[in-house]
């Protein structure tokens, strides 16, 4: 069947099938010299570590089985074009930013974006337009932008070339985003989405769809994520009405945000991750999702912990399952519980810990153990009720950045007590991490919500992406304030 045929790993194949004698890098010469540590684990991997030789094609100016195999993910994909990412998802949004958008061209994002969306916005030197997303009532979380928001922000500012969206949230849940797209197409705005949890969505039911299906016109996935593939392997997807002069600026784009020296291991999983998820017929993905319900009914039996059952008006994948403390531990401590008994989640926060399950049926046998030994342990806790905990969160409603980027790169700064910030307009992301999205941004004023989420994210464990404790904060002197 044609879903069978992988490009790019035949022709690695087929190489090494010489026998070939390596005058050339990587240093490890085709697996000959590593560490002995390392080497009987990393034997069978190191044939596929190449570099672009005769036959392997260049991932910057492919012609043979890179094209191929990225063909093959865009015909999978719906997509015009399709090109493999070795940096991540960030480097697909470095480049969709910087391609998509001229300096001082105003774009609208939604707030709680990944940080590498706020960092690209910053090296394109385009000026964000902040959209609050809504929240789930239920668990707090941030669930999308509603098309309200995105009337009121394309009301207050008319010039906003383009719409940035995150879909779906780390947790899997989104709304429905096709009015949202569809209003800012008829308005012809770019519309990009980091659709980093969304690369298995091609399978269509029971997974949402993908926005590249309903009308967005450059879209970026971590295949790593959700697909059998490497870490940092990711997708670009570019639509097929999108304009030809932009998808050129996002292909330079990404020959200066990528490595000159990609990695075959990656492009190679990116292939075989397509193929993969191409294979999956709907029995097998039928029995995968009854194993997760399995796990699910399990988890359901402890009374300390609540499986989340999203709103059935919003989209959610069923490979990840959010599940919400009930007692007073945090969803920080829970995960802990967790781990001790040899289950490790994606992530916690201060209520919620989130299991990711995989494209593939796995031996339930020792999770449903631990699970077991995890309900007897968490026995001793007194469930609370749900009144008696609040979620930090920050109302920011529409807005615009106080400062720009370059004004605050040569602003005077100086760091404050965290308690003393209030008013001040920040100079640097605070960042908790996973899921890697900032509770303030650099030009953002600091107020007392953001104060309250980031002192109360510290009180339940919360882990931040910076070099000192989270004491202080660093801001603009107050007399470049207004500049």
């Amino acid at each position: 069947m044609d879903w069978q045929k992988t490009p790019l790993i035949e022709a690695i194949k087929h190489y090494t099938r010489r026998n070939p004698v390596s005058f050339h890098v990587p240093g490890h010469k085709n697996g000959l010299f590593f560490h002995d540590e390392m080497y009987e684990d990393f034997k069978g991997a190191l044939p596929y570590d190449v570099t672009e030789l005769a036959g392997l094609d260049d991932l910057h100016a492919p012609t043979g089985p890179i094209l191929e195999a990225q063909r093959k993910a865009a015909e999978l994909y719906g997509a015009k074009r399709t090109f493999f990412l070795v940096g991540g998802t960030t480097v697909g949004n470095l480049a969709m930013i910087y391609g998509c958008f001229e300096r001082g061209d105003q774009v609208l994002v939604q707030r709680n974006s990944h940080k590498s969306v706020f960092h690209a916005m910053e090296i394109a030197g385009v000026t964000p337009i902040l959209l609050a997303p809504e929240y789930d009532p239920v668990t707090t979380l941030p669930i999308g932008v509603n098309t309200e928001t995105f009337e009121d922000a394309i009301t207050r500012f008319p010039e906003a070339k383009g719409l940035l969206l995150t879909y779906p949230n780390y947790y899997g849940t989104s709304l429905d985003l096709k009015p949202l797209i569809m209003e800012a197409k008829q308005r012809n705005m770019l519309v990009l989405v980091d659709e980093a949890h969304g690369a298995h969505y091609c399978l269509g039911d029971p997974f949402p769809y993908s926005t590249l299906d309903v009308g967005a016109d450059v879209v970026v996935q971590s295949a790593h994520k959700m697909l059998p593939a490497l870490t940092m392997s990711s997708f670009l997807h570019i639509s097929e009405k999108l304009n030809g002069d932009i998808e050129h600026k996002i292909k330079e784009a990404l020959a200066m945000f990528q490595s000159s020296s990609p990695s075959y291991l990656l492009m190679a999983s990116l292939d075989g991750a397509r193929s993969y998820a191409e294979s999956l017929t709907k029995a097998e993905i039928d029995v995968i999702l009854a194993g997760i319900d399995v796990v699910k009914k399990e988890l359901s039996k402890i009374k300390q912990i609540e499986v989340v059952n999203w709103n059935v008006w919003y989209l959610s994948d069923p490979l990840k399952v959010t599940i919400r403390t009930t007692t007073k531990l945090t969803g920080f401590e829970l995960q802990d519980i967790f781990i001790k008994h040899n289950l490790y989640p994606e992530l916690a926060d201060d209520k919620h810990v989130l299991f990711i399950f995989g494209l593939g049926e796995v031996d339930l046998e020792l999770p449903i153990q631990a699970i077991h030994s995890v309900g007897k342990l968490l026995q001793a806790y007194d469930v609370v009720n749900d009144t008696e905990r609040e979620s930090p969160r920050v109302n920011i409603g529409v807005k615009k950045f106080e400062l720009s980027s370059l004004a605050i790169r040569k602003a005077k700064k100086r760091r404050v007590l965290l308690n003393e910030a209030v008013g001040f307009i920040s100079a640097e992301s605070i960042i908790p991490y996973p899921p890697g999205i900032p509770v303030v941004l650099p030009g953002e004023r600091i107020d007392k919500r953001i104060i309250e989420e980031i002192e109360k994210l510290i009180a339940v464990g919360a882990k931040f992406q910076l070099e000192h404790d989270l004491k202080d904060v660093l801001v603009i002197d107050s007399e470049d304030d207004n500049e």
